[in-house]
């Protein structure tokens, strides 16, 4: 299993579309800042994402920006980073892989290219729901170094799939899955190894609600007998509004 990078078997995100409430989570590096994992904007202030995307990390070279569709647009707001608050039960690829960010300056709604998403579904869901993920993804199942530049796209992907239950996701060789965890599965799509962070989220007759946070998936991405693992938000919802009420 890999935490997740990149999505796979996907389409771009029309320029007329905007996600509102997904920014990207960048990393300065000796190369320059990079794209390393996606977010979803909570409150002006904070960000939730995978606990693996700022483990063992230092913060103060972390930055995210949102209000984009092209990763070269130099019309968004980059914020940075100020701490990243762990779930205490986090175990990587196992359990509880959220985190919320703290960032300054805060964000500025303007409810077209910026806008926060709902993360308080109050129903456990089941399996067979339509669900989307967004990121700046990967086209190709593995990465392979020297096609990099055409590999990751700057242009906002978008895949849409169907959750599974539990016990179909441990049927399918998922075994250690628990039901703090969601699992999708698709066919030749789905995320893959830096979209960790990356908020799925379904319709609702409230509007749109974010339901999971990438977590992990198979080494070569796409394979419809494995399935992709999401963070459950449903399980952590006190916890996610403890940390923005902070």
């Amino acid at each position: 299993m890999n935490a997740l990078q990149r999505i796979f078997g996907g389409s771009e995100v029309p320029e007329n579309e905007h996600v509102p409430y997904l920014v990207s989570l960048q990393y300065q590096t000796r190369r320059g800042i990079i794209h390393n994992c996606g977010g979803s904007i909570i409150a002006p202030n904070r960000i939730l994402t995978a606990a693996h995307c700022c483990k063992d990390m230092n913060v103060t070279l972390m930055t995210v920006l949102a209000g984009v569709r092209n990763l070269d647009d130099h019309t968004g707001f980059r914020s940075k980073v100020v701490t990243c608050s762990i779930h205490p039960d986090y175990k990587s690829l196992v359990t509880s892989d959220l985190a919320v960010l703290s960032i300054d300056p805060p964000l500025h709604y303007n409810n077209l290219t910026i806008a926060p998403i709902s993360v308080n579904g109050k129903e456990f869901v089941p399996g067979n729901v339509s669900v989307t993920i967004t990121g700046w993804g990967l086209r190709f199942p593995i990465s392979i170094s020297f096609l990099e530049f055409f590999m990751y796209p700057k242009i906002l992907q978008r895949v849409n799939y169907s959750t599974i239950t539990n016990k179909q996701c441990r049927d399918w060789g998922m075994d250690k899955v628990t039901d703090t965890e969601i699992c999708v599965r698709g066919l030749l799509k789905g995320a893959c190894a830096g979209d960790s962070g990356g908020p799925l989220v379904m319709t609702t007759s409230k509007g749109l609600l974010q339901v999971g946070i990438a977590a992990y998936a198979p080494r070569i991405c796409g394979l419809f007998l494995i399935p992709d693992v999401y963070t459950r938000l449903y399980t952590f919802r006190d916890w996610i509004q403890k940390q923005i009420n902070q």
